[in-house]
């Protein structure tokens, strides 16, 4: 019997500051007409001190888990798509497993920068359909703006941060997931990237007053690579998943560019009406912005039940990746009552609780003597002199 992965749950998170290209005049050469005519962008999110990564994830995910009415337990796997993770090591995705309590779930990053979400999505849905997961939680989150240079006004005026997650179910009903598609091609890998902070070029005095630790773009080639490939994804997926291009009812692309957008809907022959945009209000925020622009698509009533979705990215790699979808929740979505709010909020305040429990034990655990009276880890072992 075939097994679907459909999407049962999303959510997001928007950081409240709000940084606008009139923001950016005043501490670069730039104006907001030009960064809105070259890029379609006016304002971006850029996250607090008290935001990260993992913090806008951990929110995604649980309103996502919540729409879907699924618990945190129930959750198999976690995929968390970024270029900007907490930490090099642990995976930003343990750190959300553990926040929310998805006690039985495995956890990883997954990067290809910003099609990195279409990646996960395609990992989500393999597990799915090889029947090795019933639940897997997809995420996107970025704080790029933590990786931009104030002094690339070609850079900086292009990123925001936020964060969007989906929830993937087992389902025997035929639709959810139809197809994706995922490319990469590694010659143009110096066209946009971060040089420094890897095995290559590790953190050192130089690399950083080379400024080597921020978003490097080669704006001209990333231009052309992306309107040859978003359009040319987009319909393959389409192939793959048997929908013809006039089927299909909502066009969600990577929020980098307008210019880029329009050109790939051309090439479609996808009408305006049925293509979803908010760069203009959060700009690229990389992972996050496929999801985001679903979560506003729903919200704004553009997504019905037994819409045929097309959603495609592309970014750093390069890299890229289209997927196909029919939408399987009835809409509008029914709000939940207070009551369930509250239940949520118990669910995951039992995790913190959890989470906090299990790290007393191991501080604990850590001031009880070893069984042989030495710690294997930090006690030197003594050499046995030959006589």
């Amino acid at each position: 019997m075939t097994t679907y992965a459909h999407i049962v749950g999303w959510g997001k998170y928007i950081p409240e500051k709000v940084v606008t290209n009139h923001d950016l005049a005043k501490i670069m050469d730039t104006s907001d007409e030009w960064i809105k005519s070259r890029t379609g962008i006016s304002e971006r999110r850029f996250a607090g001190k008290d935001e990260s990564t993992a913090t806008m994830a951990i929110a995604a995910a649980q309103l996502a888990l919540d729409r879907a009415r699924i618990t945190p337990s129930a959750v198999d796997l976690i995929i968390v798509a970024t270029l900007c993770p907490e930490h090099v090591f642990p995976s930003t995705a343990c750190l959300v497993q553990d926040a929310i309590g998805a006690t039985h779930a495995g956890a990883y990053d997954l990067s290809a920068a910003c099609a990195g979400f279409i990646y996960a999505l395609s990992m989500g849905t393999a597990m799915i359909q090889s029947s090795m997961a019933k639940v897997v939680l997809v995420i996107g989150s970025e704080t790029v703006s933590r990786v931009l240079d104030v002094q690339d006004r070609n850079t900086y005026p292009l990123f925001g941060d936020g964060a969007g997650a989906v929830v993937l179910q087992a389902h025997e009903t035929p639709g959810g997931v139809l197809a994706t598609v995922l490319g990469s091609d590694g010659s143009g890998a110096e066209h946009l990237c971060i040089p420094a902070g890897g095995s290559k070029l590790p953190a050192s005095r130089e690399t950083v007053d080379q400024r080597l630790h921020y978003i490097k773009m080669n704006g001209r080639e990333v231009y052309r690579f992306a309107t040859r490939v978003m359009g040319r994804a987009a319909k393959q997926a389409c192939e793959k998943a048997g929908v013809a291009l006039n089927e299909v009812d909502l066009f969600i692309p990577h929020q980098a560019n307008i210019r880029i957008i329009e050109s790939a809907s051309k090439y479609l022959k996808i009408s305006e009406n049925k293509v979803f945009t908010n760069l203009n209000k959060y700009g690229n925020t990389s992972t996050a912005s496929i999801p985001i622009a679903l979560c506003e698509a729903i919200e704004a009533g553009r997504v019905h039940n037994k819409d045929k979705l097309v959603m495609v990215g592309f970014g750093g790699g390069l890299s890229w990746g289209a997927a196909v979808g029919q939408w399987g929740v009835p809409m509008p979505y029914k709000q939940h009552g207070w009551w369930y709010k509250s239940l949520r909020w118990m669910v995951y305040r039992w995790a913190r609780v959890r989470s906090a429990t299990i790290r007393l034990s191991r501080w604990l655990e850590s001031l009880l003597p070893e069984e042989n009276g030495a710690d294997p880890y930090t006690t030197p072992v003594k050499e046995k002199h030959k006589e």
